[in-house]
């Protein structure tokens, strides 16, 4: 089994800008331009794998108050042995908050998410300013293991930051009227994933640019789980 590794990103700061898809309609959160700060942080540097996930749950008894698709891709409560170092998939970002949670960690927001990719030269993508196939699993055929493509890390040695699955951050917002806080929740994936959608309305094809970022609705149950979308986790360091 993969072991997981953290790369340590110091204080810095930097001008938030995010590029938001017109055919979602608008979203209720800050696009920028603006000043943030980030870090200092110890960041993951591999998306969690299935084999990883496992791990959490032998040791946190963890079970979602709705199990609908948790994990559908697994077997008798485990992993297929082949799928070990995959990216876990099947679970709902507060599956995902409840692992990190676990241990002293956090999701990245989704400004941290954007430096990580980026770095402080703020590249278009992880590798560089220029698109290039060879460095991210998209347009593929199947999730690779987290490890895969390391030619493709970005400036703090993430790996598949761009491609292979799409990624949770750890803001969920509310585009409803404030007496209806629990209506209208979304959260914003990041990165692009392997899988290439029959249409454009579902999520763009390709490699998706480090400032764009992806809205999604929660509907509730295993419709809040996906078969393209895992994380990975930061926590905070002095």
């Amino acid at each position: 089994m993969i072991k997981q590794e953290y790369v340590r990103v110091e204080k810095a700061s930097y001008i938030y800008r995010c590029v938001h898809r017109i055919m979602e309609g608008d979203c209720q959160c800050e696009h920028g331009p603006i000043q943030v700060e980030i870090g200092p942080i110890e960041a993951q540097k591999y998306c969690v794998t299935n084999g990883m996930y496992y791990e959490f749950i032998k040791e946190s008894g963890y079970h979602p108050e709705n199990p609908a698709g948790f994990l559908k891709h697994w077997g008798n409560g485990k992993y297929l042995p082949e799928d070990e170092d995959l990216p876990v998939t099947n679970i709902s970002v507060e599956d995902a908050k409840a692992y990190a949670a676990f241990y002293g960690m956090r999701l990245p927001t989704q400004q941290e998410w954007q430096y990580l990719a980026a770095g402080p030269k703020h590249l278009a993508y992880p590798w560089g300013n220029e698109k290039d196939y060879s460095k991210c699993n998209v347009f593929g055929d199947k999730i690779l293991p987290v490890n895969a493509l390391p030619e493709g890390v970005s400036p703090f040695g993430l790996y598949n930051m761009c491609g292979n699955v799409w990624e949770f951050t750890s803001e969920v917002y509310c585009d409803a009227a404030a007496d209806h806080h629990h209506d209208h929740r979304f959260i914003c994936l990041r990165g692009g994933s392997y899988y290439s959608a029959p249409n454009y309305w579902h999520a763009e094809k390709g490699a998706i640019k480090n400032d764009a970022h992806l809205k999604v609705h929660l509907l509730g149950g295993g419709m809040d789980r996906y078969e393209t979308a895992g994380f990975r986790c930061v926590r905070e360091v002095k």
